[in-house]
């Protein structure tokens, strides 16, 4: 072995200590490296453009999309908010419902007994209830404050992002110099191909989600269509999650009604999937089917729901490295041909 390959190794060993004793430091710092890419998306052609140094434009940029976010949100908050009642109000009464169309059938008895309150809050009763209540609250405020860790080392790290890169290179053996920077290099283009493919494709199966769901006549056809669309940041496993709201209040209106919903979230992802986004990284961020899911089952069974909402940048990230470090570094084998 050596002494590149070792120093390669010992950085590799550094960071599975910290995903094993604390996992939640590299993930936020990875989703901070998430929003420094995108944030140096828009700020390097507007210093190219406008002669600004790269940290006023990260802040521009920066301001830019909080006022953007802030003009969205308030624009749509009063028709997203009374459709939220709505649901809220909706959702108990479609559900007893739905209660009531399963029942008297062996898979639908088999099913109310499964969801049964007293299977899912186990034998505890009320202080189990209030334990979660507490838990839940706690996780809460955890969320916010690692919501702020992620926006202020996402706008350190877009802003300067030189020394963080060089401290980084200084780990390495100075051989690793040149392979180092391209594989950076090719990182950064892989995740910033990733978040403009999901940016595009969330924006894409909202719309055709809402049309879909109007078309059809499903109750809160808004804001079923957002919860599905912003939960299309993870992919194939995000809009599922989302769509069963949607799917669950249309069975209540009519039976077929939900199929016809769920075939709508299939054909919504088919188009995304298939066409959309490919179309928009193309081969930057490819990820295959078949692997993203598999890493997302790994990362969300050993880190949870943030292990699961980074799972498809994660992946991306590692083929990269696998490509450059393992495969042309490690192996020592030619990269295919363009």
């Amino acid at each position: 072995m050596t002494r590149a390959q070792g120093s390669v190794l010992v950085l590799l060993g550094l960071l599975l200590v910290l995903l094993w004793l604390v996992p939640e430091v590299p993930l936020l710092t990875f989703a901070a490296v998430l929003l420094a890419v995108a944030l140096r998306a828009g700020a390097e052609p507007l210093a190219q453009r406008t002669g600004l140094p790269e940290i006023a434009a990260v802040l521009v940029v920066a301001l830019l999309v909080a006022g953007a976010i802030g003009l969205a949100g308030w624009a749509a908050a009063g028709p997203l908010a009374q459709q939220a009642t709505q649901l809220a109000e909706q959702l108990p009464h479609s559900l007893e419902t739905l209660r009531g169309q399963v029942a008297g059938t062996a898979w639908g008895d088999w099913l109310l007994r499964q969801a049964e309150p007293g299977r899912l809050l186990g034998s505890g009763g009320a202080e189990t209830a209030a334990q979660a209540a507490a838990k839940a609250a706690g996780s809460t405020l955890g969320s916010l404050g690692n919501f702020v860790l992620v926006l202020l080392l996402g706008l350190y790290l877009a802003a300067q992002p030189a020394p963080y890169l060089s401290g980084l290179r200084s780990l390495l053996d100075p051989r690793l110099d040149a392979r180092v920077r391209d594989t950076l290099a090719e990182a950064g283009h892989a995740l910033r191909g990733w978040l403009l493919g999901q940016a595009v494709g969330m924006t894409v199966a909202g719309l055709l989600t809402w049309l879909g769901l109007w078309l059809l006549g499903v109750p809160l056809a808004g804001l079923l269509a957002a919860i599905i669309g912003l939960l299309n940041f993870i992919p194939v496993l995000g809009p599922v999650i989302g769509g069963v709201p949607a799917v669950l209040l249309a069975m209540t209106q009519q039976p077929v009604l939900g199929l016809y919903v769920v075939g709508l979230i299939f054909l919504v992802q088919t188009i995304e999937g298939n066409f959309i986004t490919p179309m928009v990284q193309s081969r930057t961020a490819d990820l295959p089917p078949a692997l993203l899911l598999v890493v997302q089952v790994l990362t969300g069974a050993l880190f949870g729901l943030l292990g699961l909402a980074l799972a498809a940048p994660l992946s991306a990230l590692g083929l990269v490295l696998a490509k450059k470090a393992y495969v042309e570094g490690w192996l020592e084998r030619e990269p295919p041909p363009a």
